[in-house]
């Protein structure tokens, strides 16, 4: 059994190509056992069934049964009117769909699994380099757009919102970190008004900060670290994408290109950096897009199969011990 930490990269739909990678990596010959896992977004999403110790192959089975098509919910009294609707749902609620079904999934998935508030999530590790207030199996990135943080739940809850973590669902966590702008309505997520100044911060897609953490567990007191930390991103080696806006596009189209401009810009010479793509299985999920929420079975298997392929390509050449010398020719 070899150890490791795992970060998985933001991707809205295309989970099930971070699934596959994860799962070449735990039925490999030396399999893996991830101690703690970081994600943003869809990567939030499979970081926490994962930590909450659903099996790869049983979130492939949840992905496979979801109909995406059912995160499309939209809320109000024009739901019903043809066009209003989504005006409103801009408008009024500054997104296009509630949210409400992803967070009841995403929280009933993974109470059926014995994690309902973070206090399940405690990682007794003597051994760590981290604080004990920040020893977790999970951490998700979200973006507090209230006052423009990062924050790394749930190592930022107690002194970024002044509130106990462990009494706080995993799932609003999620939530908040998947909250796609413009499509769904951000999160509200209660604070300490003698830290935050209100009793509560809004909170949008953990992408539009970063959207591919890999840093987030590397050791800071310069001795060596027990394990690495791998990573899974949901496109090929290359910064220059495809999908960009035309002036013969419409204005959500335009919206989206800004969206994807500003979630892979942040991380984008950082992930260029020799030491961070050797540790990184890129899963090339081109033409899928984020936000195409009616993607068929035929879809996800080809997204799955993508990150089984990459993930064994990947395991072909990584060299734990080489990587650890400075070697990241690999």
């Amino acid at each position: 059994m070899a150890d490791a930490d795992l970060v998985l990269e933001g991707g809205g739909v295309k989970g099930s190509g971070l699934v596959g990678a994860v799962t070449a990596l735990t039925e490999h010959s030396d399999p893996y056992e991830f101690h703690r896992i970081a994600g943003t977004s869809a990567g939030a999403i499979v970081a926490g069934f994962l930590a909450s110790g659903i099996s790869a192959g049983q979130v492939k089975d949840i992905m496979d049964q979801l109909d995406f098509s059912r995160f499309e919910d939209r809320a109000g009294l024009l739901k019903h009117v043809p066009g209003l609707d989504d005006v409103s749902g801009l408008l009024i609620h500054e997104g296009l769909f509630a949210g409400e079904f992803m967070h009841t999934w995403i929280s009933a998935t993974m109470a059926a699994h014995g994690i309902h508030t973070w206090g399940d999530l405690k990682d007794d590790d003597p051994g760590s380099a981290l604080p004990p207030e920040q020893q977790y199996r999970l951490v998700v990135i979200v973006s507090d757009v209230s006052r423009g943080l990062m924050l790394r739940l749930p190592w930022d809850y107690k002194p970024l919102l002044g509130i106990d973590p462990d009494k706080i669902p995993v799932a609003d966590a999620i939530r908040a970190s998947a909250s796609i702008p413009f499509f769904f309505r951000p999160w509200q997520m209660p604070a300490d008004s003698a830290v935050t100044s209100h009793d509560h911060i809004v909170c949008v897609d953990g992408g539009l900060l970063s959207n591919y953490p890999l840093s987030i567990f590397d050791r800071q007191d310069g001795k060596d670290s027990r394990w690495p930390t791998l990573g899974v991103k949901l496109s090929g080696q290359t910064t220059i994408r495809t999908d960009d806006w035309s002036p013969d596009s419409d204005n959500l189209a335009l919206a989206k290109s800004l969206l994807g401009t500003m979630m892979s810009a942040h991380d984008s010479a950082y992930v260029d950096d020799p030491q961070a793509t050797s540790r990184t299985i890129f899963v090339d999920t081109s033409p899928y897009q984020a936000t195409d929420f009616h993607l068929t079975p035929a879809d996800k298997t080809t997204l799955f199969t993508k990150g089984v392929g990459s993930g064994n390509k990947f395991l072909t050449t990584w060299d734990w011990a080489k990587w650890k010398s400075g070697d990241f020719n690999l």
